[in-house]
């Protein structure tokens, strides 16, 4: 078994990688919703729920509508954890229905999408749009019916953003774990390849 013995010094690539991948782990990320910008032009909720009930949760009033909102706040993230260099985001796009686990509960949804790196943080993107939602159950409704009301103005969509940070530390365990276990099995391989 130590004739396969793991070594970084000979495998330097393997080496660079793993320094990288150490800085991508360690470098600060936001820690909490208040680094995370507001919608432009928009009204922050000051409705229950919206604020310091949930951790790391903001609501925001505005007539932007999902495309804008989902470009914003994925171009932010994708350009936050090393200011300038784009670094590629996995997004899922969530079931409406999902918001109620992911962001609230008795959030009302009709897009819920997730901007997240790996081993890294979570940005959660929540929209509800009347006139989305008339649309898909058809429903008539006038100009009132197809837009929110709040503090006697009229709005398109009230977003919610929900942020989950992770702590370096675990960052760093985890990472070093995937190593650890994709050192174990490479070596667990040769030994198997070496007796067949």
């Amino acid at each position: 078994m130590n004739k396969f013995k793991f070594n970084f010094r000979k495998n330097w690539f393997l080496l660079a990688i793993f320094l990288l991948g150490l800085v991508y782990v360690l470098v600060p990320g936001p820690e909490s919703i208040y680094e995370v910008p507001a919608v432009p032009y928009s009204l922050k909720s000051i409705q229950e729920g919206d604020t310091f009930q949930n951790k790391n949760i903001a609501a925001y009033y505005t007539n932007y509508r999902r495309a804008f909102l989902t470009f914003f706040y994925k171009s932010y993230f994708e350009k936050q954890l090393i200011p300038g260099l784009p670094i590629p985001l996995i997004t899922l796009n969530h079931p409406p229905e999902l918001a109620g686990v992911y962001v609230r509960d008795q959030q009302e949804s009709t897009f819920l999408e997730e901007y997240t790196r790996p081993l890294r943080e979570s940005l959660f993107v929540n929209g509800y749009e009347p006139l989305v939602e008339n649309f898909i159950r058809r429903r008539q409704a006038d100009k009132l019916g197809n837009n929110i009301i709040y503090n006697g103005e009229l709005y398109a969509t009230k977003t919610t953003v929900r942020y989950y940070p992770t702590l370096a530390i675990f960052r760093v365990l985890v990472y070093l774990g995937i190593w650890a276990a994709g050192i174990y099995l490479y070596r667990l391989f040769r030994s198997v390849q070496k007796k067949y």
